[in-house]
């Protein structure tokens, strides 16, 4: 627990302290700072600051004086145009209740951030300041994104602590039924048609977020598809989320690679990063479908890679040593330089590997 000492320290080093003592901690500037975090939230429903290689300014003067002339700007009654904007300068100023806001695309912010009433937040190259009377305060707290639009941000934490908590020793009910042995070196194989073991790999994800985000989305599950049965339509995609309003949508496929071993008769065969290719193909179909169905929603599209692989297996093996078990553990996946969609489609994340540790003797 923190201490009274650390708990004070902490409390004055937030930015909205120094943003109060910037401004000698006077009223205006409080309610300056929550309109703008207000109002930056609702922007964000329109673009994606991840995506955003310009620079992007709101302020708040003080004495809702203007901050530019209001004839070289327009008003900002239609928030839509700002969708998917991926580039370029704009400065939006807000006002007190009114819900106001006037955008500038060609004014010089230089002369903005001077402006000793106005309180400006600035975001460029993932990252995010305000200006407080000329004192300039570092509010970045993520690698990509903003803390004002955490949906993404908070996705690639909870896959983290899935890969840590459920994966990496198969603590998860579900993922364990994914093996055929005791001391993981196989994958369970249930024959063409039966979906073992990526069934059970889908569960444990599905029900692991559906406990992480207890509210705010909602979630659907290519389980669903195969529980009603309906071949006539194309496999969606394995886990969609749904932030509604925030206007975002996460998709996320599953593939595992290693060895299988068929519950029938023993037979042993072995993905590897082909079957990962094969997934990054599979999601970019589903992305682009996506995004010609809601083009006005943000989405991001990821690849979960279970890996199980191990070292020197051969069918009649029963345990592994330390070394060929853990061989893999940091070992990335090879992706085709022609599916490396992470580097040249906004949205289409990096693969993400979440390695499953066997028992070693």
């Amino acid at each position: 627990m923190q201490d009274k000492e650390e708990i004070v320290r902490t409390i004055s080093t937030h930015y909205s302290s120094q943003v109060m003592r910037a401004f000698g901690n006077i009223d205006p500037a409080s309610k300056a700072l929550e309109l703008i975090a207000k109002s930056l939230k609702e922007i964000y429903r329109y673009f994606e600051p991840s995506f955003f290689k310009g620079d992007f300014f709101v302020c708040k003067n003080l004495n809702d004086e203007l901050c530019f002339e209001e004839s070289k700007g327009a008003l900002l009654y239609d928030k839509n145009i700002l969708l998917n904007r991926t580039n370029g300068l704009m400065i939006i100023q807000i006002f007190n209740d009114s819900g106001k806001m006037i955008i500038w695309e060609d004014q010089d912010p230089d002369e903005l951030l001077i402006q000793n009433t106005t309180l400006t937040y600035h975001f460029t190259n993932n990252k995010e300041f305000f200006f407080a009377n000329e004192s300039k305060i570092d509010v970045t707290i993520y690698d990509k994104g903003s803390r004002f639009a955490t949906q993404f941000n908070d996705l690639i934490e909870a896959l983290q602590l899935y890969s840590k908590t459920k994966i990496l020793k198969s603590s998860c009910k579900h993922f364990s039924d994914s093996w055929a042995d005791n001391n993981r070196l196989f994958f369970r194989g249930g024959g063409s048609g039966s979906n073992i073991p990526e069934k059970f790999m889908q569960l444990s994800l599905h029900e692991f977020l559906n406990t992480y985000f207890t509210r705010g989305i909602s979630m659907e599950s290519s389980r669903e598809y195969n529980v009603v049965g309906d071949f006539s339509k194309p496999k969606p995609v394995d886990i969609k989320i749904n932030w509604r309003e925030a206007n975002r949508t996460a998709l996320i496929e599953m593939k595992f690679i290693g060895t299988v071993k068929k519950d029938s008769d023993g037979e042993i065969y072995t993905h590897s990063d082909p079957r990962a290719n094969m997934g990054v193909t599979q999601l970019k179909g589903y992305h682009d479908s996506a995004y010609s169905d809601t083009p006005t929603t943000i989405i991001k599209s990821y690849l979960v890679v279970i890996d199980g692989r191990r070292n020197n297996l051969s069918a009649p093996k029963t345990t592994i040593n330390v070394a060929d078990g853990m061989h893999f553990k940091d070992v990335e996946i090879i992706i085709d330089a022609d599916k490396k969609f992470h580097e040249t489609i906004l949205g289409f994340e990096k693969p993400i590997k979440m390695f499953a540790e066997p028992i070693c003797t």
